[in-house]
């Protein structure tokens, strides 16, 4: 087994996490101005151009919104929102950051062959070995999700594919502990279907179903997993805050 390497935060990264810190431990009842970029960088303790960059992603991650000569306000609508497409981490973390309890149910893991989709979408050659792990999502016992995680056969050589569901890992956290790389971003494209598309999906009856195909990318912008989610909205319903760019 690969040795995972050990990789510093970034400073920028770094700034995030402290001026959300700082965030949560403000009484915006009283005010949801933060401070001024001066007194700002003396409280999280980083220089200037850190701090715009850092307050630059937030801005555009719709938790923070700017005043021209008024100042930087905590967006109180995105503050107050449970579930956001951007950030987003391991799908058990989403259920729990909507308010309910999660639980995997593992179905089926297996070995496929890359059609040219899937191929084009991890970066390997059509008929290339993939391994596809199926499984269900619940909050609090409902099902919620139906979701596909699809890696490249040759990234754990010679290991048994059931060890994916005996190690309890996430496929993120399994992938890291071989290989020692990080997922760090993904792509997604968002449709809706119908659950007559997998007959996975006949335990969620007659409904349609947001569906989420994520490819998710490593450090250096390589592409790691294919990440297939079947969400049913009425349990789980995203909101997102986008920035506008209008020409006036």
């Amino acid at each position: 087994m690969k040795e995972p390497m050990i990789r510093r935060i970034d400073l920028k990264t770094q700034a995030k996490l402290k001026i959300q810190e700082y965030i949560a431990s403000l009484d915006l009842e009283k005010s949801n101005k933060l401070p001024r970029e001066e007194e700002f960088c003396r409280i999280i303790g980083v220089s200037r151009i850190t701090l715009r960059s850092a307050l630059n992603e937030l801005e555009m991650e719709g938790l923070i919104h700017r005043r021209q000569g008024k100042g930087t306000f905590v967006n109180m609508t995105r503050r107050n929102m449970k579930l956001s497409f951007s950030p987003v981490g391991h799908f058990s973390d989403v259920i729990s950051a909507a308010g309910f309890t999660p639980r995997l149910q593992p179905l089926l893991t297996e070995i496929i062959p890359a059609d040219e989709k899937l191929a084009a979408a991890l970066g390997i050659n059509p008929g290339d070995e993939v391994i596809r792990d199926k499984k269900y999502f619940y909050a609090d016992d409902v099902l919620c999700a139906y979701c596909e995680d699809h890696f490249a056969r040759s990234l754990i050589g010679d290991m048994e594919i059931k060890a994916l569901n005996t190690a309890g890992l996430s496929v993120f956290h399994y992938l890291y502990e071989i290989t020692g790389r990080k997922v760090c971003w993904d792509k997604v494209d968002i449709a809706a279907v119908n659950t007559g598309l997998k007959k996975e999906l006949a335990l969620f009856g007659d409904k349609p179903l947001l569906f989420l195909r994520g490819t998710n990318y490593d450090e250096q912008d390589v592409p790691l997993v294919l990440i297939d989610e079947y969400v049913d909205t009425r349990i789980l319903t995203f909101s997102q805050i986008r920035q506008r760019i209008i020409n006036y």
